[in-house]
């Protein structure tokens, strides 16, 4: 094709000539004839099927696609099959149903937006595409009209698609016809058109084929409803029989006026009665809006309807009398039938009907009327008496107004206010009595009426809207009658929830949103529908107290049997979607205050019943409430879990909704947080719901261009996968577990690397009810780990939790872990390089996940646990050093054990000297340690130097509460006590710490903490003379009990139920379960305590120890007391380690228990200062730290073996108190500075 010309633009004539009949018949035969030439043989359609479908056929990839426009693409390529499909069935019947199948998938794409994209590619094309083919589609059921209606308006969309790709020869054939009729109305430009058509110019090409298709197709459509007339008849081209003459065909022009129309048809008709002549006025207002929608380039389909649609035939009948009534007359019945007729016949029994049938008229002289735009018009009109028009009724639920008395006079100019009469039937269907029994029905058909005046254009029919409007409005806001407020409330919501425009004619009325609050507040629960479309904000929900009536409307029995298969928005689904608003707007504590309201299991269970179905908006709602629900406590959690029924969250992820899949999938991800054999009982549900269907939406779910939607998705594939027990391949497998380890490898320290990290770290352990991650918790007791105060050193686990009891973990890791591990090394290589990261989340996810499938790996042959080894084992090392929490050094550990198993053993011998020391550092905690360095040491001895270096990593406190006077750890978190009777908890991350509680319970100093180990509490003692007991809820330490004493405590241990107590006066009280208090060695002055293995150490002012084994309350001395001529130096500190007592005074002294009972001299005795006292010890493995009275701001280090000082860390002042954890050694001093110390 040549370019376009510079010239300028042609000029094309205006179109207002009309077009003959013959023409256009004319323009239907050649589209037809062309149509049939282009489809008449398989090797021509092939070609235009493959070039229809190129672009379908050639999609780019796509970074993020909706499902729906898949959808819109597939719909385009199938229709267009379809009919392929139709062009060679042999059997009509065959062929009749793949043509219907075919229009309605071509119906879809067709419906896009023109300027729209779709997958990339130009929606234009694709409306083009599905109009063409359903030109196809009607040109084989032989419909030729409607084939070549579907013709022009491919041509409107895209007229250079389809002169170029698709149909150039059926173009070429309109332009003699473009030229031969418009040949007198041609401009000047009239031969640059001509030159431009026969060079073939794409510019005049295409704007000649819009205006044959813009000028043609309206008249196309009229002439073919005019003649369809009041017959079904399916006609063609070439046999269509017209039922009006040729006259009145030039009246009836598209650009008349509807009331000349409607006069000159009763003209025609006037002998076939009253009800014909409605019936062409309606069809001829119906003509009127078709060709004004036809002008633009995309009209929307119309299908008329005749008045028995809307009318019962015998109302119809009625109206129409056998005598001849004129065109003036029978304006003034149609009019009156628009207000009467729309009146259901189910009305009969609630209000007045009015029988405008029985209507006795007369011409006046002068009469007036309004035309259908609501302005007066003086040329020839009607009055009509309003005198009693809907008469005196009785106060029965029934009564009919007979309009035989109702006269017209000459002298007597009176209008019938149709206004006035829908008025008089919404008061009378808001007040009479019999419409509280019915108020769905009511609602039903005043919105039927609603409808039909919507459906009208004029003024008339917008006041009887707002007469409507106004007479339910003010009954919600001055009725005092509760059952006229719910009808006038139900009515409104009935109306409101299929015309979305009644909403802002709601609001523009001043309907205040307190107005329906307080009828919902008096129990009118149809409220709650007006109030979620009015769609207020969440705040002014909150401000109006709804949560409650919302909570009321969800469980109020009345809606037990409720249909859920309604179309109409019921009271409980509103409230639904405005509650699923209320749990997210809000700063945490309103929002948790909100989900407390409804998180109950009554309330819960309610809620579970509200959707209707398929209803998908509501179903998505409740997802996501109880997806809040559950992450607000485990009691929902653990109801949801055990009533919630998944065959409708299932149904989300089928969805083609990016909203309902995403919810369901963070459904789904959130159930699952619960204990191992708890889940899999809920995959086992999900599974019955149909296993091969859902893998296959999960597996798509996997290629969405969100990260998050994949990785659930292959997480959800991934267990339900495991549920198949087959061995053989599986492409659902495979590409689940490549995804969640590529992710892993992603950009560093992204969120999807974390987020898919946390997954693989749970993929094969457990939750708790509370949707905690217990998986850590479950490998650490693999450990050993069974001290409650190696437990209190790690964060968030109750170590007692019966779902670590679960016996189903074990069996599902192993499953779990032999999927991954059959997709060979690459698992390691991911976590390999995740557990280099620099983003500890990262990095402590990988450490995890290698820690669980090791335990599998112990089960695999020794190449498999060699190359694993080999790629993983030198990463893992670095987690065994002091800095690092000791879940992540127990679990380094683990891996270490379980990756150097049988011949890998030997590796232990290349262990660097760090990680040993790090090993020996772990042993008093774990056996594995303790053995992974016994087997190191047989293959290569080594007497490795001890580093004494230390490093100070913390640094916090606050000088105004005084001095820190104890320091303990109780779950995860650092609690300091201070001298003004505060309690800090500190959270540590690394090198710093954070404060996160604070609590002001006691009156005077705090002087001391223990762990209580029955409900794993922590007890605080103080000089206010009470010990109270705190637990840990909701991430708060709470305080549950106060044990009041007669003394002040100086200290208190716990062992097992009993707690003991050392007072001011150095008396050592036992507390029993019932708090009864009593005296022990009650002639030894008591100066410190150690309770460990169910014994208890006593120190004593006279320097002796003594020993209560508490099984049977047998007291023993230990140690004996100095000698009288020795000035006596009370016991300060005792300390347990490995099977060791150590005691301070004024010098150190330590020997295994065993020598203690045989009172044989101390195995080492040292005197760090002379004249001066220990007033502090802590031992761990390499070292005794000490604090004396000669220097009270530093700390002594010394070497346990050897006995030798070797450096000093300085506090600035005063130290108040002690600790050693993990490592760690931390101080407190009377400054109310905490610091703290790792070696190197």
């Amino acid at each position: 094709m040549s370019s376009s010309s510079a010239a300028p633009p042609p000029e094309f004539s205006d179109g207002d000539k009309k077009i003959e009949l013959s023409v256009v018949q004319e323009l239907v035969s050649v589209i037809n004839r062309q149509m049939h030439t282009l489809l008449q043989n398989a090797e021509s359609r092939r070609a235009l099927k493959l070039t229809a479908t190129y672009k379908l056929r050639n999609l780019q990839p796509q970074e993020f696609f909706e499902f729906s426009e898949h959808s819109v693409l597939s719909n385009l390529y199938w229709g267009i099959e379809g009919s392929e499909a139709a062009a060679v069935a042999e059997c009509a019947e065959e062929r009749a149903i793949k043509l219907t199948n075919s229009e309605k998938m071509l119906q879809i794409p067709a419906s896009l937006d023109e300027d729209g994209y779709t997958l990339g590619i130009p929606n234009n094309s694709l409306v083009c595409c599905s109009y063409f083919y359903l030109s196809v589609v009607e040109f084989l059921r032989k419909n030729e009209w409607q084939s070549a209606v579907h013709f022009l308006q491919a041509v409107l969309v895209s007229p250079r698609l389809v002169y170029s790709k698709l149909a150039p020869g059926v173009c070429r054939s309109l332009f003699p016809l473009f030229f031969e009729y418009d040949s007198e109305n041609l401009s000047a430009s009239g031969n640059l058109i001509i030159n431009g058509v026969l060079s073939d110019n794409a510019g005049i090409v295409d704007q000649v084929l819009k205006w044959i298709a813009k000028r043609f197709k309206p008249w196309l459509m009229y002439y073919r409803i005019m003649a369809i007339g009041d017959s079904n008849q399916e006609n063609t081209a070439t046999g269509i029989e017209f039922q009006i003459s040729r006259g009145n065909e030039d009246s009836l022009s598209p650009n008349h006026d509807l009331d000349e129309i409607c006069l000159k048809e009763l003209e025609v008709v006037e002998d076939k009665g009253c009800c014909v002549a409605s019936e062409r006025s309606s069809s001829s207002k119906f003509l009127r809006d078709i060709l004004t929608e036809s002008e633009s380039d995309s009209p929307v389909s119309c299908i008329p309807s005749s008045w028995d649609d809307i009318y019962p035939q015998d109302e119809v009948e009625d109206l129409n009398s056998s005598r001849r009534t004129s065109p003036a007359d029978h304006q003034i019945v149609t009019h009156e039938k628009s207000v009467s007729g729309c009146i259901p016949q189910s009305f009969s029994s609630t209000f007045c009907v009015t029988d405008v049938s029985k209507f006795s008229l007369r011409r006046s002289e002068k009469l007036t009327y309004f035309d259908d735009d609501g302005y007066e018009d003086h040329s020839g009109s009607i009055s009509l008496k309003k005198d009693n028009i809907l008469g005196r009724a009785k106060k029965s639920s029934s009564c009919r107004v007979d309009f035989h008395d109702v006269h017209l006079h000459r002298e007597e100019n009176f209008v019938i206010d149709q206004n006035d009469i829908l008025q008089r039937i919404v008061s009378k269907l808001c007040y009479t009595e019999e419409i509280g029994d019915g108020v769905e029905d009511s609602g039903i058909e005043m919105k039927t009426i609603y409808e039909i005046l919507n459906s009208k254009k004029g003024l008339k029919y917008s006041i009887l809207k707002d007469i409507i409007l106004d007479q339910l409005l003010i009954s919600i806001t001055t009725s005092k009658e509760e059952r006229t407020v719910r009808t006038s409330v139900s009515i409104l919501s009935t109306i409101a929830t299929t015309n979305k425009s009644v909403v802002e004619d709601i609001k523009r009325k001043g309907l205040q949103l307190y107005d329906l609050a307080t009828a919902l507040k008096r129990n009118v629960h149809e409220a709650v529908v007006l109030i979620y479309l009015i769609n207020p904000s969440p705040a002014e929900i909150k401000t109006l107290e709804l949560l409650p009536c919302l909570v009321e409307v969800v469980c109020a029995s009345k809606y037990n049997k409720l249909d859920l298969r309604s179309l109409l928005l019921t009271p409980p689904a509103a409230s639904l979607m405005i509650m699923d608003s209320l749990v997210t707007a809000f700063d945490y504590e309103t929002n948790r205050m909100h989900l407390e309201a409804i998180s109950s299991p009554r309330v819960l269970s309610r809620l579970l019943q509200v959707p209707r179905k398929d209803n998908l908006e509501e179903i998505i709602s409740l997802a996501s409430i109880l997806v809040k629900c559950m992450r607000f406590d485990e009691r929902s959690r653990k109801c949801i879990s055990e009533i919630s029924p998944v065959a409708s969250f299932v149904g989300l992820l089928w969805s083609n909704q990016r909203r309902a899949t995403s919810i369901a999938l963070e459904y789904f991800s959130e159930l699952h947080k619960i204990p191992r054999s708890s889940a899999i009982t809920l995959l086992q549900q999900i599974q019955r719901q149909g296993s091969i269907n859902n893998m296959s939406s999960l597996f798509m779910l996997m290629h969405d261009a969100q990260p998050e939607i994949r990785l659930l998705s292959a997480n959800l594939l991934l267990q339900l996968e495991v549920l198949e027990e087959t061995s053989t391949k599986s492409i659902y497998r495979e590409e689940a577990a490549e995804l969640l380890l590529n992710s892993l490898t992603c950009e560093e320290g992204s969120a999807t690397e974390i987020m898919s990290a946390f997954i693989l770290s749970n993929l094969g352990g457990t939750y708790s009810w509370s949707g905690e991650p217990y998986t850590t918790a479950w490998l650490l007791r693999k450990t050993g780990l069974t001290s409650a105060r190696y437990w209190n050193l790690i964060k968030k686990y109750d170590f007692l939790d019966e779902c670590l009891q679960d016996s189903g973990i074990d069996s599902w890791c192993s499953k779990i872990a032999h999927r991954l591990l059959l997709s060979g090394v690459s698992v390691f290589h991911a976590l390999d390089k995740g557990l280099r990261s620099r983003s500890r989340k990262l990095s402590r996810g990988c450490l995890i996940t290698a820690a669980w499938l090791g335990c599998e790996l112990v089960k695999c042959p020794d190449e498999q646990r060699d190359d694993a080894s080999e790629i993983i084992l030198h990463s893992i090392e670095q987690f065994l050093h002091p800095g690092f929490e000791l879940e992540e050094r127990l679990l380094a550990c683990l891996c270490i054990y379980n990756y150097s198993s049988g011949k890998g053993i030997k590796k232990l011998a290349t262990l660097s000297d760090g990680v040993r020391e790090s090993l020996r550092r772990l042993s008093n905690v774990t056996w594995m340690a303790e053995e992974l360095l016994s087997v190191a040491d047989y293959f290569q001895p080594n007497k490795g130097r001890i580093s004494c270096v230390h490093s100070q990593i913390l640094e916090m406190g606050n000088k105004s509460c005084g001095a820190v006077t104890a320091l303990i750890f109780y779950k995860g978190l650092l609690y300091s006590g201070y001298a003004d009777g505060s309690i800090k908890a500190w959270e540590i991350k690394g090198q710093a710490a954070t404060l996160v509680q604070e609590m002001q319970e006691h009156k005077k100093s705090i002087t001391c903490f223990a762990l209580h180990e029955p409900g794993n509490c922590l007890l605080s003692a103080s000089a206010d003379k009470t010990i109270k007991m705190w637990q840990m809820r909701h991430l708060n330490l709470e305080c549950i009990e106060v044990i009041p004493m007669k003394e002040c405590i100086r200290l208190i241990e716990s062992s097992g139920e009993l707690i003991f107590a050392a007072t001011q006066s150095h008396k050592l009280k036992v507390i029993d379960t019932s708090r009864k208090v009593r005296d022990v060695f009650k002639n030894k002055k008591v100066k410190c305590i150690r309770a460990v293995q169910g014994k208890v150490y006593v120190g004593c002012v006279d320097s002796s120890i003594q020993e209560l084994m508490i099984i049977n309350n047998r007291q023993q001395e230990i140690k004996r007391p100095s000698k009288s001529w020795v000035q006596s130096k009370p016991i300060t500190s005792v300390a347990i380690y490995k099977n060791w007592l150590y005691c301070s005074s004024s010098s150190l002294e330590g020997s295994s228990i065993k020598d203690w009972r045989r009172s044989t001299s101390p195995q080492i005795s040292t005197v760090p200062e002379k004249g001066g006292s220990i007033l502090a010890m802590e031992v761990v493995e390499d070292f005794v730290y000490l604090n004396c009275s000669t220097s009270a701001s530093s700390i002594q280090i010394w070497l346990r073996g050897t006995q030798h000082k070797v450096g000093r860390l300085s506090a600035g002042s005063k130290i108040t108190s002690l600790l050693t954890a993990n490592d760690m050694i931390l101080c407190g001093n009377e400054k109310g500075i905490i610091k703290g110390w790792i070696p190197l």
